[in-house]
């Protein structure tokens, strides 16, 4: 819910996507020219489940959100003496406690301060004005290996690894990017390590080490890095944009870098030269926030005032970089048509947001709706692609259905209907009463989502904000939209109709890359199936031709009659009017709720201190108003646990105001009773695409407004909500009317049909957007795939294969797919919460209406249970699953995962694990990653599949092969385990205290607590004190219960498999071998002693009650 939130609020943003429901769930897709290296456990989603989601979107930058600010929220910000004459205020949101300082050291390097009582976690983050259009041309990439070496040590901290050891021992993490003119570097840790960790990254730009031995190692990871991304679905429109600038502008430059062009001579002097011709104090900024004062942490960042101030004024790079008026066709693994213009840079709107505003007109009328009726897309998505101060890239990527694209004119079809929107657009803005109105209710809407912006900024965002906006707009430069210019609109429509800023790009899986040059009009080249230009470096093949006159007039002619069908968006009902916070004391409550009281803290409650009741069942009455308000704010206080209000169909409530947020989260589950079959889950997933258009489509106005969905039909049903408490019980009244097949068709919003001669196009495009996101399951990086897809293929039971699933789409009709929801249904429970502004009355009413959500309300359901979730038992074994993955053609990459089996959840083994998490995840990083260079991922973790607990070492990378990659990993393990024989006492209470102190964080936001709270509910698990009972178990644990069980798990009785991918470079090339066969045969030649290949025959399985998942 806490993604669910975020989600809400960037729908008043430019990324207002089409099918918003199914991108809540999609893979994070890389930024353009934005490189992350260092802590890739912050990256490497381990605990991710696979997901049969919508086709991945366009590859995006980071849009800022169209908001609004108001004059009177703001920070107070008391200047350093003597560093800063004025004193700044800084705009923020109401709701926002946080107290901020902004200053200058005196080598002008800005600083933002940031007091957030409430955290027990600290963060910083740097912002450098230099990246990859500023290195020289001899060395493309230097600006990112500068990012890698920064991490790996300074003249005041040689050691390798120092930075990554005190992030495991302060249980923090860290980061860092390359984009084209600035880098970001930023970490987070306890606040009881932020001193050392700020003196530590200060040296990173004081005195670097670019020693010559570690450079050649990490010049490694940093082709590792481009190993991994050069070849991905994610990253091959960013290459060939590369391919399409200017070859004189620094857009054009390949900017990973690989061992290619990084192991040339003299490129540890051409880093030194790099570094220091741009890095300076006065193009950097730093934010540092914690819960210690503004006085303690400003102390703290003087030592940031020995980065040498060299006065640099940052390279000015202007003119577009990009070579457009074009038809370009590439290879890829689906059907997209992307549409890309290229715009007047609008750094200098901040106020103004016109882009933003012409974006809601275009996802908010019903071009899409025609687009999909016309059966020419699939999906509608529109983003900023790339921005720089000077240009803006705006891009709209449309997925097709999987039909061969028999004529390639679809792509000129479809370029022409929007244009012709956009000309009918162009005409609805001259009516300046409309687009008045339009801007002041976006403007409304902005002001609301500003104000009521639960999410803080992230710190590296706020670090780059500075160094690009005014301090006081720092919060509210993304947001602000106070400034109504009809003129700019109108400029940026006029842009748009052009076509030579236009290109136009055709992927396709059928294309063929031929030795001859393509000849013949446009109507002839986008017919053709051959692709006639080749990039080794980016491996990519692709085919470009100017758009000749013939396909502009197509493109750009206006059509009256289909202008006519064509309509505006309209006034918008969902924009609250009451704001106001509920309370208890006026509420038709008399009394507090009785708060939860937990029998298995008792015992480890020696003081008595832990959930006291407070008050319960107090009549509120005999208090007076004031007395009262002061008895609810402390019972928000104390009490973390939601109260039952329907023990039968297990419905939960909270109120929550303590955020001073007006809204409500809303989560409903149904789990089923009776296993499903492999085309009864199919039949839920085509119904969960159906479900997802019309909740988009229906609910379009409350989606543009902050309100958000979340919806997974699959092996469970499950909804998220959230909403602001005056509007949300007829918003989520309006999600059941999407998604209920029981529902009498004067109630239900869905055109469905179970009796018809044909299926309906909403079902067909539903079956194609299926079959598209299983395909792109097979897209993703190899070690995404050994996470997502292989490993829940082998331990769970109930896991479907995405393959299988295919095969059963094209059988499934209409009718057959509603009979199998309904079936499905009849045989289920369900769990509900409502939490935030809303109060006991309203909660039970609302959740009486959800009861019947998606269920037949004539039903009537006896006592079930949910159906176990079975878990392969390992049970000893130590087995290898090796596969061949032929989907990336020239991969050179392997993974190897490895997985630890430990069994069913104790208490004890839960306290142990989260002290040895940070230490051996990083000692991992250090030693795989830092010290063997075998790849640039390299993450553990313990993770729970389902009940059963386990731990994970991924690395991926091409140096060795998997195989060698399982035994290097399992040497580690046995290092580690004498490492952790010497560990002296102090360190180990560092690692005790900092675990501590990640539990004791309190819920920052109520979408965290949301989040929190439905993972113990959904799961049938309710142990809402876990986490207090876990610090009580903390603080009794010892060194040698530490070191018995790590060698229980991982030497003396460990139960594991390791799962090997193997990509088509690695096997083709590394292994010369030629198919699959051969490959078998390899593998079966080479199980290391002791181990064997897996094997699912006579196998034994856990069964878990529920589906635990640990908070």
């Amino acid at each position: 819910m806490q993604k669910l939130r975020r989600e809400a609020i960037e729908r008043a943003k430019l990324n207002s996507a089409c099918n918003t429901m199914i991108s809540t769930l999609f893979v994070v897709l890389v930024t353009l020219l934005t490189l992350f290296i260092c802590d890739l456990s912050g990256l490497v989603q381990l605990d991710k489940p696979l997901q049969y989601v919508s086709a991945a979107n366009a590859i995006k930058d980071q849009i800022p959100e169209r908001n609004f600010i108001s004059a009177s929220q703001t920070g107070t910000l008391e200047p350093l003496q003597g560093q800063h004459i004025d004193k700044v205020n800084v705009v923020k949101p109401i709701i926002d406690h946080r107290e901020y300082r902004y200053l200058e050291l005196e080598n002008n390097l800005k600083v933002l301060l940031i007091h957030d009582s409430e955290s027990e976690m600290a963060s910083a983050a740097m912002d450098v004005k230099a990246g990859s259009w500023h290195e020289p041309n001899e060395y493309p990439g230097l600006a990112h290996f500068c990012e890698h070496m920064l991490f790996i040590g300074s003249q005041k901290y040689p050691q390798t690894g120092f930075f990554d050891d005190l992030m495991a021992k302060g249980g923090g993490s860290s980061n860092a990017y390359t984009e084209a003119q600035n880098t970001n570097y930023y970490f987070e840790i306890t606040v009881n390590h932020l001193g050392k960790a700020l003196d530590a990254f200060a040296h990173f730009f004081i005195d670097p080490l670019f020693n010559e031995d570690a450079v050649n190692k990490e010049r490694n990871a940093v082709n590792s890095e481009y190993e991994i991304d050069v070849s991905t679905e994610d990253w091959k429109v960013v290459n060939l944009f590369a391919l399409l600038a200017d070859p004189k502008h620094p857009a054009s430059r390949f900017s990973i870098g690989n061992n290619d062009v990084l192991a040339k001579e003299g490129v540890v002097q051409a880093l030194k030269k790099f570094y220091q011709d741009n890095y300076s104090s006065n193009v950097m900024s730093l934010a540092v926030s914690s819960r210690l004062t503004l006085n303690e942490m400003e102390k703290m960042v003087k030592v940031f005032s020995k980065i040498e101030n060299k006065n640099l004024i940052p390279q000015s790079i202007s003119g577009f970089p990009y070579q457009f008026g074009l038809l370009g066709k590439y290879k890829t693994e689906k059907k997209l048509v992307l549409l890309n213009w290229q715009l007047s840079g609008r750094e200098q709107f901040v106020h103004q947001k016109p882009l933003e505003l012409i974006d809601y007109l275009l996802n908010n009328g019903n071009l899409k709706d025609y687009l999909k009726e016309k059966q020419l897309v699939i999906e509608f998505e529109s983003s900023i692609f790339i921005e720089q101060n000077h240009f803006v890239n705006y891009i709209i990527e449309l997925t097709l259905p999987e039909q061969p694209l028999e004529d390639g004119n679809i792509s000129l079809e479809i370029t022409r209907i929007i244009n012709n929107y956009i000309q009918q657009l162009e005409e609805w803005l001259k009516d300046e009463k409309y687009l008045e109105e339009i801007f002041k209710e976006q403007s409304q809407i902005s002001k609301i989502n500003f104000e009521y912006m639960e999410q803080p900024q992230e710190i590296s965002s706020i670090a780059k904000n500075l160094n690009k906006y005014e301090a006081a707009e720092v919060l509210s430069s993304s947001f602000v939209m106070d400034v109504f210019d009809k003129d700019l609109i109108l400029k940026y429509i006029s842009e748009l109709k052009k076509t030579d800023n236009l290109l136009i790009l055709i992927g396709d899986d059928e294309y063929q890359f031929t030795d001859n040059t393509l000849k013949g009009n446009n109507k002839e080249f986008l017919k053709d199936k051959r692709l006639d230009k080749k990039s080794d470096i980016y491996r990519l093949e692709y085919a470009t031709q100017k758009l000749t006159k013939d396909s502009i007039k197509i493109i750009t002619q206006k059509d009256s009659k289909l202008q006519k069908l064509f309509t505006k968006p309209e006034e918008n009902l969902f924009i609250p009017d009451d704001l106001k916070l509920v309370s208890l004391c006026e509420s038709n409550q008399s009394k507090l709720p009785i708060m939860v009281h937990s029998d298995q803290l008792k015992p480890l409650d020696k003081e008595g201190k832990l959930n006291v009741l407070l008050h319960a069942g107090q009549d509120l009455q005999e208090f007076s108003q004031d007395e009262c308000k002061k008895e609810e704010n402390v019972y928000q206080k104390n009490n973390h646990y939601p109260i039952l209000l329907n023990k039968e169909n297990n419905q939960w409530w909270k109120v929550s105001t303590q955020f001073k947020l007006p809204a409500v989260y809303g989560a409903l589950s149904i789990q089923y009773t009776k296993p499903i079959t492999i085309r009864q889950f199919t039949s839920a997933r085509i119904y969960n695409f159906i479900s997802d258009e019309q909740i988009n489509k229906q609910l379009r106005q409350p989606l543009a407004t902050g309100y958000s969905v979340e919806l997974d039909i699959g092996k469970q049903i499950e909804i998220k909500a959230y909403g602001f408490s005056e509007k949300v019980r007829g918003f989520f009244n309006s999600i059941c009317g999407c998604i209920n097949p029981f529902r009498e068709k004067s109630q239900s919003l869905i055109e469905l049909e179970e009796k018809k001669e044909e299926d309906s196009p909403d079902f067909i495009r539903a079956k194609q957007s299926l079959i598209t996101s299983i395909k792109d399951i097979f897209q993703l990086k190899l070690y995404e795939q050994s996470f997502q897809l292989y490993l829940p293929s082998i331990l769970r039971k109930d896991f479907f294969n995405p393959e299988l699933v295919l095969q059963q789409i094209p059988d499934i009709t209409e009718e057959q797919m509603l009979s199998d929801i309904k079936d499905i249904l009849q045989n289920s429970i369900q769990s509900s919460l409502l939490i935030g502004n809303i109060d006991q009355k309203n909660a039970q009413d609302l959740s009486a209406e959800l009861q019947t959500c998606i269920q037949d309300k004539d039903a009537k359901f006896e006592q079930q249970t949910r159906l176990p979730i079975s878990v392969l038992s390992l049970n000893g074994k130590n087995w290898v699953f090796a596969k061949f993955v032929e989907s990336d053609k020239g991969d050179l990459n392997g993974v190897t995962l490895n997985y630890y089996q430990i069994g069913q959840r104790t208490q004890e083994n839960f306290a142990l694990m989260k002290i040895l998490q940070p230490l051996l995840n990083s000692q991992a990083y250090n030693h795989l990653r830092t010290d063997l260079q075998l790849g640039y991922v390299v993450a553990m973790k313990f993770k729970q599949v389902s009940c059963i607990d386990g731990a994970l070492f991924l690395v991926q990378g091409n140096k060795e092969l998997p195989m060698k990659v399982n035994e290097l990993i399992e040497e580690f393990l046995m290092q580690f385990d004498e490492y952790l024989k010497t560990m002296n006492k102090k360190q180990f209470e560092h690692l005790r205290h900092s675990a501590i102190v990640e539990l004791r964080q309190k819920p920052q936001t109520l979408s965290e607590e949301a989040d929190r709270l439905w993972g113990y509910i959904n799961s049938d698990d309710y142990s809402f004190e876990e986490r207090q009972v876990t610090i009580e178990s903390l603080k009794s644990i010892s060194k040698e219960q530490i070191i018995e069980f790590y060698e229980n798990v991982f030497i003396n009785n460990r139960s594991k498999i390791s799962v090997q991918l193997y990509g088509e470079g690695m096997v083709s090339q590394t292994l010369s071998l030629k198919n699959n066969e051969e490959f078998e045969s390899y593998i079966k030649a080479n199980i290391p002693e002791g181990a064997s290949l897996f094997t699912d025959t006579e196998s034994q399985y856990y069964d878990c009650p529920n589906d635990v998942s640990s908070v």
